[in-house]
């Protein structure tokens, strides 16, 4: 038994089916009369662009249409009813109109394809030669072009859009005219396929608010300044509201995408199980991803990229007999490390999906095969070791990637992090009280009260960990280690905020506290190392008490 379209949107979209259900109910029938915009937004990876491509495909594209109509529209080339812009490649009002003409007045690419295929196909069999097929094309063509009424031009303003519009929407198709019969013209069906909606669909549309002022208004009244059937549809990740100008405008009608729900995204995961793996073991791999990953990601895309690239590492042990499928606690384990991996790196994309895959599995299978065997609990002892110098391997091939700037503002935070800050005067002051020494009996205080533990051992700030440290004393022995006057345009606050994006300076005070931040420094020793030589600076010599 066949399903209707809309049935077939529901299987291919799962958690979709309400928002599909409205578009379908916002479309009616072809040539009933739709509402003027509507505003479709949500966070990334929710399937908005997806479904409204899917859909209008669906119900544009000849899939609710009779037998007859579709070896009809065969025959033809029947014009595209909608036109799916991305505003990242049109990013000018000229590109809008323009490719929204092109598209409005041509096939749709699989049509036209099918169109000539279908027509080759239909002269072949009739035993017209190929010199008549050609001389009858070329002749088609040339009729087309001297009395097609839309000669391509161009359009550059908001007047020759609106009238093109109006030229496209009132352009009746001349096979109609041919294949239709008197009582058809003047029936009352005659203007059917003259009225049926053409939809603007704007993807990314947020980008519209970096363009003139005035398109958007004009966009969400285009049905009214034409007097056709035409329907914008804006797709967006932001709220109507930031869309609002002084200039005033047509409200839309918004459809917001929520969040999918732990059901609907392990549904839609379910999809990605490799060939020839265990559903069973692969469904508890996905539970335990989102488990994992939801709180600090809700992109769906980032989600099935992990699942994708860490279940090989899942799986290896069990396929090597190292861990059996039903150990579960020893299969967490395993990939615990791993996850943490993926969570500080993989997410920042530093480096190609292939090559952390390729060098996550070069240092699993060291771990597996090089003898640690696993631990207790069926722990894989040699994993964190390889994981520690994949990340080193990763800060070192990203450290040359700094601005020069930013690079003198982390190696200042390393040295706020490691160094005491009684010691800055002596290791940072231009003129010192001392002359840069310290006495016996201060040194022997210090180290009772700093650098030593009750039974003398020494307690290096290396060993304890980056200590938070206020903005304000980074930024005096990042002015004193650069020996150059720092540019006025350049704009510090800008680079720490940068830094702190990327993970390479934790900040420790809550957000709404605004005065006396603090920070941490969240970079490795060797990273610090080679960031000072490429800059040809002598960290050592500023480090307190470390090797």
């Amino acid at each position: 038994m066949a399903t209707s379209p809309q049935q077939q949107l529901h299987e291919a979209f799962p958690g979709r089916a309400k928002q599909i259900d409205q578009i379908l109910g916002f479309m009616g029938k072809p040539w009933a009369p739709t509402p003027p915009s509507l505003l479709i937004n949500g966070n990334s990876s929710l399937g908005k662009t997806a479904v409204v491509k899917a859909t209008l495909s669906a119900v544009l594209g000849g899939g609710n249409q009779s037998q007859s109509e579709q070896q009809r529209q065969r025959r033809r080339r029947l014009p595209s009813r909608y036109a799916f812009l991305d505003c990242v490649e049109c990013h000018t009002p000229r590109l809008i109109f323009e490719h929204a003409i092109y598209q409005l007045r041509n096939p749709p690419p699989s049509q036209d394809k099918g169109s000539r295929f279908l027509t080759q196909n239909a002269t072949a069999a009739a035993g017209t030669s190929e010199k008549e097929v050609a001389e009858t094309s070329g002749t088609r063509k040339r009729k087309r072009v001297t009395h097609n009424p839309l000669e391509w031009n161009k359009c550059e303003n908001v007047n020759e859009f609106v009238e093109w519009c109006r030229k496209i929407c009132d352009t009746k198709d001349e096979i109609d005219e041919v294949e239709m019969s008197d009582s058809q013209r003047t029936g009352p069906g005659s203007s059917k396929h003259r009225n049926e909606t053409r939809y603007l669909i704007l993807d990314r549309a947020e980008r519209l608010r970096d363009t003139a002022p005035t398109l958007i208004p004009v966009l969400m009244r285009l049905q009214e300044l034409t007097g056709r059937n035409i329907c914008v549809i804006l797709i967006t990740t932001i709220v109507w509201e930031k869309f609002r100008s002084k200039t005033g405008g047509y409200e839309p009608i918004v459809l917001n995408f929520p969040q999918y729900t732990k059901s609907e995204t392990i549904a839609i995961l379910r999809r990605d199980l490799p060939e020839g793996e265990d559903e069973d073991l692969f469904m508890r791999f996905v539970d335990l991803v989102y488990d994992v990953f939801q709180r600090n990601c809700k992109d769906l895309n980032e989600i099935r990229h992990l699942v994708a690239l860490l279940f090989p590492l899942y799986v290896k042990p069990v396929k090597e007999g190292k861990i059996q499928k039903h150990e579960g606690l020893k299969l967490h384990r395993h990939i615990q490390a791993y996850f943490v991996e993926a969570m500080d790196k993989l997410y920042l994309r530093e480096i190609s999906s292939t090559e952390w895959s390729d060098r996550t599995l070069s240092a699993a299978s060291g771990s597996l095969s090089g003898g640690s065997g696993t631990g207790a609990g069926g722990h894989v002892s040699g994993a964190p070791g390889g994981d520690r110098a994949l990340t080193t391997a990763l800060d070192v091939q990203n450290v040359f990637d700094l601005p020069y700037y930013t690079k003198f503002i982390l190696i200042a935070s390393f040295l706020a992090s490691y160094n005491p800050p009684r010691l800055d005067m002596r290791y940072f002051a231009k003129v010192s009280n001392q002359g840069g020494k310290m006495t016996k009996r201060s040194k022997i205080a210090a180290a009772k009260k700093h650098g030593h533990d009750n039974m003398g051992s020494k307690l290096r700030q290396q060993l304890l960990g980056p200590k938070p440290f206020p903005i304000e004393r980074m930024l005096a022995i990042f002015y004193s280690i650069l020996d150059e006057e720092v540019e006025e345009n350049v704009n510090v606050h800008t680079q720490i905020a940068s830094l702190v994006s990327l993970r390479m300076l934790q900040r420790v005070t809550p957000m709404d506290k605004l005065d006396s931040i603090k920070c941490k420094c969240n970079v490795s020793y060797e990273m610090i190392k080679t960031l000072a030589k490429s800059t040809r600076f002598e960290i050592d010599k500023y480090l307190y008490d470390f090797s």
